[in-house]
C-alpha cells in the first residue's frame, strides 16, 4: 500500500487495543447537482468506473464508498493491482470534490 491513495497508518498498539492495523485508503468524489431534477450524480475520482446518482448527498456517498470499498477489498483478496486514476480528476466547473477515508 505504498500507493498516494493509501493512508497513513498508526501502529497496531497506538491505541491500546491490540490486533492488526487497518487498511484505510483515499476515496475522492466528484458531485454534479442535476439542475433540472435536483439529483446529484457522482464518480470516484481516483477509480475508474465507479459512479451513482441519489437525491441526497448522503446517500450518494454512501453508495460510492460501498463500491470504492468493495472494489478495493477485491483486488486486495485475488493479489491486482487497484485501478487507481493517477493523477486523480479534478472537479470541473460546478462541481464538487469531497475526501472520504475509507476503511476496510
Amino acid at each position: 500500500m505504498s500507493s498516494s491513495n493509501s493512508l497513513p497508518q498508526a501502529a497496531a498498539s497506538s491505541c491500546g487495543t491490540g490486533g492488526d492495523s487497518v487498511p484505510v485508503f483515499n476515496c475522492s468524489v466528484i458531485l454534479t447537482r442535476n439542475a433540472t431534477n435536483g439529483r446529484i450524480s457522482g464518480r470516484v475520482a481516483n477509480i475508474a468506473g465507479i459512479t451513482a446518482e441519489g437525491n441526497a448527498e448522503r446517500e450518494l456517498l454512501i453508495l460510492l464508498t460501498k463500491r470504492f470499498k468493495m472494489l478495493v477489498q477485491e483486488c486486495l483478496q485475488q493479489s491486482r493491482d487497484i485501478p487507481w486514476i493517477n493523477p486523480p480528476e479534478t472537479p470541473l466547473p460546478g462541481e464538487q470534490q469531497r475526501f472520504i477515508p475509507v476503511h476496510l
